[in-house]
């Protein structure tokens, strides 16, 4: 389609900002949804649009994000909740619970004019409203207990981001909680779960995982002698200490840990297995029984996990 220099200027404008741009309700917008026919442009909500091949170049939170902001720009009154405001606090999720959907706190429910792509979340008229980065959003104990409608594997990493940013406490959190309508047990769950020494979200998943499966809770960051480095000890993700003076440790490692031997700068893969070997018999030199690594694909199946833990003799609650 021939360029339209109006169009090109408010694509290039909004990606500087890094938010989708905004129709103007006129020409403008009708030269946008011509290029939303003819698959140069996109628009994921209502009057917001990317060019296209920006657009998909941008990762699921990256897109919600885009969004966000431009209905900060487009509603200023709007304060974002649950998972969007998440987003805005940089809280540690996963990728897979973005759906195009974006969170506001309501004193009301949806109305016919309410986008499908709009999710209402409840909150009374004395809701307290943070600004962060520039976006109006719940406070943080606020947020965590709009989250707590996730999943619990998925909500925990968000809480013990929250957490080990300390912005908020697991007290506010509670109290807010007793003040306010929502899922009290899932809250609680959550509650007595988050820690903030988990230093990701992918170890929060795979604790949450194992919770599931009713195995004991471990320690966590446990620190070991680090032979090589005394001043650099070795950290373990979960660590559990036996009655009978067997130790169990288990690393969860994601699924990039060794794939990419493109970038110069980075230990190559030979090398990385060879300090994880070294790591491994250090901490069995200090007593560690047995070091187990977990990789998404372990994780992510419940029955695979459940066989690698029961193998290492990690204890069950009964």
């Amino acid at each position: 389609m021939k360029t339209h220099k109006e169009v090109e200027k408010l694509l290039r404008t909004a990606e500087r900002e890094q938010r989708c741009a905004i129709g103007d309700g006129g020409k403008l917008y009708h030269a946008l949804r011509r290029r939303v026919q003819c698959g140069e442009v996109t628009s994921p909500y209502p009057n917001l649009f990317a060019a296209a091949s920006y657009w998909s170049a941008l990762s699921l939170e990256q897109q919600s994000m885009h969004m966000i902001r431009a209905l900060a720009k487009l509603h200023p009154k709007w304060i974002f909740t649950g998972l969007s405001a998440a987003c805005v606090y940089q809280y540690d999720h996963s990728h897979t619970l973005h759906d195009g959907t974006v969170n506001i706190a309501s004193t009301r429910g949806a109305n016919k004019h309410d986008s499908k792509g709009l999710h209402r979340i409840y909150a009374p008229n004395n809701m307290k409203c943070y600004l962060y980065r520039g976006i109006p959003v719940t406070s943080p104990a606020h947020t965590l207990i709009d989250c707590a409608t996730l999943p619990f594997d998925r909500a925990l990493s968000i809480y013990d981001s929250a957490l080990r940013c300390k912005h908020t406490t697991k007290l506010e959190v509670e109290t807010l909680m007793l003040q306010s309508v929502c899922d009290e047990q899932a809250v609680k769950t959550l509650l007595r779960h988050a820690n903030p020494l988990r230093e990701n979200g992918g170890e929060s998943w795979a604790y949450a995982h194992m919770m599931q499966l009713r195995y004991a809770r471990p320690l966590f960051q446990v620190n070991f002698n680090n032979p090589d480095n005394p001043n650099a000890p070795y950290r373990v993700d979960f660590c559990w200490k036996l009655h009978d003076g067997r130790i169990i440790v288990v690393e969860y490692d994601g699924v990039a840990k060794y794939k990419d031997a493109s970038n110069l700068n980075r230990a190559s893969i030979k090398a990385k297995l060879e300090y994880e070997r070294r790591r491994d018999q250090h901490l069995k030199e200090e007593g560690v029984t047995s070091v187990n690594h977990l990789f998404y694909e372990d994780v992510a199946d419940l029955q695979r996990l459940d066989m690698i833990l029961s193998a290492a003799k990690v204890p069950k609650v009964r």
